[in-house]
């Protein structure tokens, strides 16, 4: 019997956040699909650096428990661990710009450019889930839901190919 790996749950739950932020976004949920639209990106970031970068959630000592978030290894000093965003889009910016990882093919450098190119969840934190959302608005929301469907479809893409490089 095989275990599901952690970026295959990363991947199951970026395309139930997806979801359920679509379903919100268009029943007029605005905070609620926002949150949802960044936790699908976070998740498919999350599934995209495990399985086709150097993060990992291998124990962080020999013969340990594997680690409980995913983490960048260091070539000096503690490994850094991948939060939430907008951290984790630009871990993933500097994971895949990193000089030991060269992004080719339609996938790779179609994320590469969209990583690069914006930052749709700049402000977006994982804390506005205790605010009273009046600081959400149709536009961001958008703009947000745009960016998920890019990053997931290139998440299908790579998962179709088998290849983000």
């Amino acid at each position: 019997m095989s275990q599901t790996s952690q970026e295959d749950h990363y991947a199951y739950a970026a395309l139930r956040h997806h979801d359920d932020a679509v379903y919100l976004h268009d029943g007029g949920r605005l905070p609620n699909a926002d949150h949802h639209f960044g936790f699908a990106v976070e998740c498919a970031l999350k599934s995209l650096m495990l399985r086709y970068t150097r993060v990992s959630m291998d124990p962080l000592r020999p013969g340990g428990q594997p680690a409980t978030k995913p983490y960048i290894p260091q070539q000096s000093g503690r490994p850094k661990q991948v939060g939430h965003l907008p951290e984790a889009w630009s871990d993933t910016v500097d994971v895949i710009s990193d000089a030991t990882l060269l992004l080719h093919g339609r996938t790779g450098s179609a994320l590469a450019s969209i990583l690069a190119a914006s930052a749709p969840f700049a402000t977006w934190s994982v804390h506005d889930r205790y605010s009273d959302g009046s600081s959400i608005v149709e536009t961001d929301v958008r703009a947000r839901r745009a960016a998920s469907e890019l990053i997931l479809s290139l998440h299908e893409q790579a998962l179709i190919d088998g290849v983000l490089t």
